[in-house]
């Protein structure tokens, strides 16, 4: 029974090691029905690969029919950068669905309030024009424009938005520091997409903003076309970060389960490796789940 057991751990141990580079493999690997091992097994295999790559990353995943999560770093509080986004958003669409504020109200963009540094339109748009609330909400999720969320953060008030982070149980979410974790945007993202934030059709429309965005060089890159992912991308120094969630349940032709799958890294070196270790990571919980 002994010889067998380490027969057993050292053929295992040579099929991680064998496919623990090459996540695309796994799917065709039958994890058995027993799906709290299937997520053990996969938890696993993903912190073999990530302590082969370069820098560090953080990954929180969650089934949106099971309930079945786990995490590698997740707890890890990361600087976030235009993740803060997201919750600027979902405080200003939770007025919204309350009536405390009108999305068609519309704000002037003044010179200060320029953000003339990483992405999105306004800033080469310049000062005087006047923007529904609705269409900044777009351009900060779809172009993940700066000036867009400054202009709504100042108008919300970083410390009401901050207060509702914290009603929402974002523990290690901060606005004033920009930090945040992997589990706290898991945390968002899931209620967002549970209509906990918001009204149905204020939902849809938060969820269409994410979708199709500047940014689908992450989590989208390797997930079938026809597959929807909402998600909000983020870029900091030596950090690339993509949280979102993939739902195929959506899309005429796909099959699976809903998930959310929120990862954050640091100490990058090469940006453009680290957006396709993100995307692989994705295809693999996502072949997974199938």
């Amino acid at each position: 029974m002994v010889k067998k057991l380490i027969i057993a751990f050292v053929v295992y141990s040579i099929i991680l090691l064998f496919v623990g580079r090459q996540l695309s493999f796994l799917p065709q690997i039958k994890l058995g029905s027993d799906k709290s091992n299937a997520q053990d097994i996969r938890k696993k295999v993903l912190e073999k690969f990530l302590k082969e790559e370069k820098g560090s990353y953080s990954v929180y995943y969650k089934d949106l029919k099971t309930g079945q999560e786990f995490g590698v770093n997740e707890n890890k509080v990361l600087t976030g950068g235009s993740l803060n986004k997201l919750l600027i958003i979902s405080y200003l669409y939770n007025l919204a669905r309350d009536n405390k504020i009108n999305l068609d109200d519309k704000i002037t963009i003044q010179k200060k309030d320029i953000r003339d540094y990483g992405t999105g339109s306004l800033r080469y748009t310049g000062a005087g024009k006047s923007y529904a609330l609705k269409t900044l909400t777009q351009l900060a999720l779809e172009q993940s424009d700066n000036t867009a969320a400054y202009v709504l953060s100042i108008k919300l008030g970083e410390d009401k938005i901050q207060e509702y982070g914290k009603r929402l149980g974002l523990e290690s979410t901060n606005m004033a520091n920009n930090k945040t974790t992997a589990r706290d945007m898991g945390k968002i993202l899931e209620l967002i997409y549970s209509r906990k934030i918001t009204s149905d059709p204020l939902t849809r429309e938060f969820l269409d903003f994410m979708k199709d965005t500047d940014f689908e060089d992450r989590l989208v890159r390797d997930i079938p076309s026809q597959v929807s992912v909402y998600h909000k991308a983020a870029d900091a120094t030596n950090m690339v970060h993509d949280v979102g969630i993939i739902d195929p349940s959506t899309t005429l032709g796909a099959s699976g389960t809903s998930f959310i799958l929120a990862i954050l890294t640091s100490d990058i070196e090469n940006g453009e490796e680290a957006k396709k270790t993100i995307g692989k990571i994705a295809k693999f919980i996502y072949d997974r789940g199938q």
